[in-house]
């Protein structure tokens, strides 16, 4: 039995009869007779009933059949998976990213990129960047997100961009009228910080420092995202990235141009010492795209990224 006595079994079953079999398989009815009449002495089978010129499956014919299909259909899955890691390398991508980006800019970039490869499964997995670090190092992601690259990573890295921060505040807030604010702006007021040891966190007090500024630093955050919904809270005032910005906006909250800049950096990672996967070439072609097209909508200034 080979795969050319099935096809024409299939043939004869899924069009009726053999003359159509042949005209789909563009062969001759004569020929897929032959064919049917092979399988059924390699499989002991009776396939049909043969009455006149007409063929009609057996209780055989119609169970092997079945079976038949089940092997098209794994068949099929093979094509699938084949097409897919033809284009793409594979069909699954697995991302990591700190909340930040994991919360606002990745997963809208994950569905744009569905959009685009619809049979790829994406899944995504957030954490810290030190974490982050590791399950990209160890290949348990194909690519990562994070704020920070640690002096010991072997990852591959690359800068996915450098933006200046934006001060969120409340709507209402008397400083809401300005289209830029300043450190003094912001002497005495209530003030959401990150947390220490965070590097952003160290910028943001030096540019304080240098203008003699004072603020109340009653509250800490350990990402800006959290710092943008306590600000929505009416806790305070903060300093946040112009992504994660953009998604607080609404009535509630204003988002205005900061100087002496404070600069947000983000990098992607991949697995060290193994080629890029295609698929993760092509999610990060999205991402910076549409990061691209948000920086421009918030019309922040953007240092080029290196690629």
């Amino acid at each position: 039995m080979n795969l050319k006595h099935v096809e024409a079994f299939r043939a004869v079953m899924t069009a009726g009869s053999m003359t159509a079999a042949a005209k789909e398989l563009f062969t001759s009815q004569p020929n897929v007779s032959r064919l049917i009449s092979q399988l059924e002495r390699e499989t002991g089978l009776v396939l049909f009933q043969r009455t006149g010129a007409r063929l009609i499956p057996t209780s055989e014919g119609t169970a092997f059949f079945r079976e038949v299909e089940r092997a098209y259909v794994g068949l099929q899955g093979l094509a699938t998976a084949a097409a897919q890691i033809r284009d793409l390398g594979t069909g699954r991508l697995r991302i990591a990213s700190m909340p930040s980006a994991g919360l606002t800019l990745v997963p809208r970039a994950i569905a744009r990129f569905q959009r685009l490869h619809p049979g790829v499964t994406v899944s995504l997995h957030m954490n810290t960047s030190g974490t982050i670090n590791h399950w990209t190092a160890s290949q348990f992601c194909d690519v990562g997100v994070v704020v920070y690259v640690s002096e010991a990573s072997n990852c591959d890295v690359e800068l996915l961009s450098t933006v200046p921060a934006m001060c969120v505040l409340p709507a209402d807030h008397r400083l809401a009228k300005k289209s830029v604010i300043r450190p003094a702006d912001l002497q005495g007021e209530s003030f959401i910080s990150l947390c220490h040891g965070d590097g952003t966190r160290s910028q943001m007090d030096e540019v304080f420092a240098r203008a003699g500024v004072e603020r109340v630093l009653a509250i800490e955050s350990q990402y800006t995202a959290m710092g943008c919904e306590m600000v929505r809270c009416g806790m305070g005032v903060t300093l946040a990235h112009p992504i994660v910005a953009r998604d607080f906006l609404g009535p509630g909250i204003a988002v205005r141009r900061f100087l002496p800049e404070v600069l947000f950096s983000n990098y992607l990672l991949f697995p060290p010492h193994r080629p890029r996967e295609r698929i993760a070439s092509a999610f990060v072609e999205v991402l910076r795209d549409l990061h691209n097209e948000f920086i421009a909508e918030m019309k922040v200034p953007q240092r080029k990224a290196r690629k």
